[in-house]
């Protein structure tokens, strides 16, 4: 704990100081950060696990996020939106520094550090995030990497354009693997699981001419 008190007071807390300060991967010091950054330094965090395909597969929050949710307030499973962080790193090219950015949600402004590691199931991003006040604390916060994300709203970035939509929706019935817990509900939508916009925008660039 003084590592992290020491790095509030100086206004210079990074996940990846700590990662490497104890030997550890990202996702660990991400998790042991989020673990004592409430109780031991009095700011409110959220978490979030990735899935190159956009399905999230951690998340914890206590700093007023809206995470999308089903109807039983499952988080696990859903489709992350594809403005917050957590996706956007997949399209950075620098993989060696840290990826910051704010999001406008509706809930308000969000500062988010995330970073894409590998694993046998394909590349995950991990995301630790606070509220806009509260970036004051941490090294990142004058990213200019801004976004804004309605994942409340479906047209946000649930549904493809509506021009790619109408040319692929009747011709193809995307699919996903069956969630590997049977007690994990499957995200709403016409295609479960499926990002249609990643989906048609494949098509749309490998159709014939």
């Amino acid at each position: 704990m003084p590592f992290l008190k020491d790095a509030k007071r100086d206004r210079a807390i990074s996940i990846e100081d700590l990662r490497d300060a104890y030997s550890v991967s990202y996702e660990t010091a991400a998790h042991r950060f989020t673990n004592l950054a409430s109780v031991h330094l009095g700011i409110p965090v959220h978490f979030l696990k990735v899935h190159e395909s956009g399905t999230i597969t951690k998340a914890y929050e206590n700093d007023d996020v809206n995470f999308p949710a089903d109807r039983l307030g499952a988080i696990e499973g859903q489709m992350c939106c594809r403005r917050w962080t957590s996706r956007v790193v997949f399209d950075v090219d620098d993989h060696f520094n840290p990826y910051y950015q704010y999001t406008d949600t509706g809930n308000g402004t969000y500062w988010c550090t995330a970073r894409v590691e590998s694993s046998s199931e394909g590349a995950n991003s991990v995301s630790v995030g606070v509220r806009f006040d509260d970036t004051k604390w941490f090294l990142g916060r004058d990213t200019p990497n801004r976004g804004v994300s309605k994942h409340s709203v479906e047209v946000c970035c649930r549904r493809a354009p509506a021009e790619l939509e109408a040319a692929w929706r009747d011709n193809s019935w995307p699919n996903v693997r069956t969630p590997r817990t049977l007690l994990a509900t499957l995200p709403t939508g016409a295609f479960p699981g499926v990002d249609t916009t990643d989906v048609y925008e494949f098509l749309e660039a490998h159709a014939p001419v």
